[in-house]
């Protein structure tokens, strides 16, 4: 066989890609994986359903008004006209989510003591408990944490157990913390309504609207109230509703009652603080104005009687009109520099209102009369919003945790008070300033005054101080009926535009869920058959020796299910028979008008199925009435002999060494096919290749020539051995086989590159063997699916060497 100039060319790149057309070929064939896979996911998941706790959820909106009933800024209310803290949202938002509100939401509501009841599958939070309830003795600490179970004996009885291993015993009417009885199981029968005491709690069980029942297992235990605020504080999320003033809250929970009622009273609570809040200011004003209606009405007291004396003692009851001017200029200078003396007093007040450092709760500024100052009114804003702030991110006491942001609202705090504080000093520069002014002018009218009759100028100068206190105490009089008026007409800057209610099934989601199990059973699967394509080292499509080889395909031989191996010989109408004289028709296109065409099948590796294929390639040659001689060349591994039964038989390895002659080792086919005949391949010689490499070999050839139509060689893997390189020398085709399923092929590929190397390219073609048509990829691909017309069947057949 010699090289010629049209040789294919192909890249036998070794990479791993994969094969899509064989992927849904797979898919196809092992659709039962994904009949096992996709059952056992969704059912997974509806078991999973059955024993997870499902959590809901609840939202609920707050409307953020931008002002309540506040008075105008100059109607001295709400101290500056300020409400602290409340125009900002975010600061409400972060007062809303606080330690403080929600802990004091916790201590509004029964969550001190948690219900359950226990089934096949899962344990249940019930709330409202219907069946029992605990009453417990606030006086007394109460075991923290531990399952108190409760088993019904009979309508008035039940059995109490418990089990502790060192949990604390919390007292809910002082909150202290004690430690408990260390590890200790506990089972005793108590009657409904029966007080159960021990150094660690005391509480009974008291009938619910429903009865006990026997066949459930109930149990609850009690709460610590810090806990519960951790536990609902994490849960709790507030969000703005666009660009609105409203605000969103949700929660999510196992117990939807629960989430609900939490969410209402959270809002009730916001609210009411709010609403006090707006109190407090109301009240520090009343407070304010009576401290100084104090004042003003003992001296007002006084010179009442001073003024009804003189006159008395004096017989003067009036003054002329001259007098009259000039006092009411001093009277209204004197009532300009009250009003500044009070406003004084003021700033003295807030100098020392936020001068003192330990603020314990929110800042509410008092109230004051006709402060018209925007620096001012901001600057206190700007001291109530961080005030807010900083109380609405601190730790809640017993943590030790440095709050870095606390830190921060609480330096920005310090900061801002010793700001506005410089700011008051300045305006009470100003003030004095004004006072100064006032109080010459007050002088002048004095010594214009002065120079009337004496007993004038006196009455003048009570009737002045009586008049003054008199408007005096009339002016805070009506402030503090205004104050009073607007503390009993406060109302809320906020309240709720949708109360709280359910917002369905948050987890478990028994779509979502059955869409991922459904995935997930699919994707197993198909990965499962990925995997196994790109580990698969074996030939396994028409594709495969297309990618690796240039080699024509020259024919499809389908898997046997015939117990002979000579299937030609024994069912000449069979599938397989079929296939084979495909290929003869192929080969005898490929040898052309050679007149005795010498044809060697050969492999890559062991176990191909070269006996088989020869054996049966033989027979259809004979079938057609040529006469056709098979050779097993062989001779480390005479497959051919053992097939036939012929072990003991001398063959060609006797006549290459001379010790028999052709006539002796040329026997007739043992099934009694007509024109065929076999050379087993005799003893195992030492040297095969040495023997084949021989003279002897030629004269073999040359004899045969002479006497048959047909030289079949069956030779060894040449992946393996050398001795088909040498047969190939005198062929005038090369049968190649390859073997579905098992052919590896890193060696097929190695093989065709030698194949090359030696230059044995021209008249060499590919026979894929053992071809199962079930899985597909094959015969469509070359037409050789005719054979399921015949109704003939395949299964599995004998293919060893």
């Amino acid at each position: 066989m010699q090289n010629s100039p049209n040789t294919a060319t192909t890249d036998t790149s070794l990479s791993i890609n994969l094969d899509y057309k064989k992927l849904l070929r797979d898919i196809l064939q092992y659709w039962w994986l994904f009949a096992i896979t996709l059952p056992i996911a969704i059912g997974s998941v509806y078991l999973r359903h059955r024993w997870v706790t499902e959590i809901h959820s609840a939202s609920m909106k707050i409307l953020m008004e931008e002002r309540g009933n506040d008075m105008p800024q100059t109607d001295m209310m709400e101290g500056f006209g300020l409400t602290p803290g409340m125009r900002n949202l975010d600061n409400q938002l972060a007062v809303l989510t606080s330690w403080d509100m929600v802990s004091n939401a916790i201590h509004s509501l029964d969550f001190d003591v948690s219900y359950y009841v226990k089934g096949n599958l899962k344990t249940t939070e019930i709330y409202p408990a219907y069946d029992y309830r605990v009453e417990f003795d606030t006086s007394y600490p109460q075991l923290l944490n531990t399952a108190f179970y409760i088993q019904k004996i009979d309508a008035n009885t039940f059995e109490l157990k418990y089990t502790t291993e060192g949990q604390a015993a919390y007292n809910y009417s002082n909150g202290n913390i004690s430690s408990g009885p260390g590890a200790v199981e506990v089972s005793a029968h108590h009657q409904i309504g029966e007080w159960i005491t021990t150094d660690y709690f005391r509480f009974r069980v008291l009938s619910g609207r429903f009865a006990l029942s026997s066949e459930n297992v109930y149990y609850f235990q009690f709460n610590h109230p810090g806990a519960l605020t951790s536990h609902y504080a994490s849960l709790l999320r507030a969000t703005k509703d666009g660009e609105s003033s409203i605000i969103r809250i949700s929660i999510t929970g196992p117990n939807k009652a629960k989430n609900i009622k939490f969410l209402n009273t959270l809002a009730d609570v916001f609210i009411a603080s709010n609403l006090e809040k707006k109190n407090q200011i109301a009240s520090n004003t009343i407070k304010f104005i009576e401290s100084q209606l104090i004042n003003i009405k003992d001296s007002l007291s006084d010179t009442g009687k001073e003024l009804s004396s003189f006159r008395t003692f004096n017989r003067i009851q009036s003054i002329d009109s001259k007098t009259e001017y000039l006092f009411t200029q001093l009277q209204e200078s004197e009532q300009k520099l009250a009003e500044l003396y009070i406003l004084r007093n003021y700033y003295d007040y807030l100098i020392d209102y936020f001068g003192n450092s330990e603020i314990d709760n929110e800042i509410i500024a008092p109230a004051i009369y006709k402060v018209d100052n925007q620096l001012l009114t901001s600057q206190i804003q700007k001291i109530i919003e961080l005030n807010s702030e900083r109380l609405a991110v601190e730790l809640p006491l017993g943590e030790s945790t440095i709050n870095p942001y606390s830190e921060q609202k609480g330096m920005e705090l310090a900061l801002a008070k010793e700001v506005l504080i410089k700011s008051i000093k300045n305006q009470k520069i100003n003030l004095a300033a004004q006072i100064d002014r006032i109080q010459k002018e007050k002088d002048k009218f004095e010594a214009d005054l002065y120079g009337l009759p004496e007993t004038e100028r006196k009455l003048l100068g009570i009737e002045r101080k009586f008049d003054l206190n008199s408007e005096v105490f009339t002016f805070l009089l009506r402030k503090r009926s205004e104050a009073q008026i607007q503390k009993a007409s406060n109302t809320p800057d906020h309240h709720v535009l949708e109360a709280a209610r359910n917002g369905g099934m948050v987890t478990p989601s028994m779509y979502s869920n059955m869409r991922k199990a459904g995935m997930i059973g699919i994707l197993i699967p198909l990965l499962i058959l990925v995997v196994k394509q790109l580990l698969n080292n074996r030939i396994t499509s028409v594709d495969d020796v297309e990618k690796l080889s240039p080699i024509p395909i020259i024919g499809q031989v389908i898997h046997s299910s015939k117990k002979e191996v000579n299937v030609v010989s024994a069912h000449p109408k069979s599938v397989v028979t079929e296939t084979f004289r495909r290929v003869r028709t192929r080969l005898e296109f490929l040898v052309g008008d050679t007149k005795v065409p010498i044809l060697t099948v050969t492999s890559s590796m062991p176990g191909e199925g070269k006996t088989f294929c020869s054996l049966n390639l033989a027979s259809v040659f004979a079938l057609s009435g040529k006469k056709t001689v098979i050779i097993g060349f062989d001779m480390r591994k005479p497959g051919l002999n053992k097939v036939l039964g012929m072990e003991e038989h001398s063959g060609v390895s006797n006549y290459l060494i001379g010790k028999a002659s052709l006539e002796e080792i040329v026997l007739p086919d043992p099934s009694g096919l007509e024109n065929l005949y076999v050379i087993p391949s005799g003893v195992i010689p030492p040297n095969p290749s040495e023997l084949i490499n021989s003279n002897k070999t030629k004269e073999l050839f040359a004899a045969l020539r002479k006497e048959f139509d047909i030289i079949l060689l069956d030779s060894p893997p040449m992946g393996v051995v050398a001795d088909a390189y040498i047969l190939a020398r005198y062929s005038d085709a090369l049968i190649f086989l390859v073997r579905h399923n098992h052919t590896i092929r890193q060696v097929f590929a190695h093989t065709v590159t030698n194949l090359k190397a030696e230059g044995i390219t021209t008249n060499v073609g590919i026979l894929l063997n053992d071809l199962n048509i079930k899985q597909g990829g094959y015969g469509s691909h070359y037409g050789y699916g005719y054979g399921y017309g015949y109704g003939y069947g395949y299964g599995h057949g004998y293919y060893e060497e």
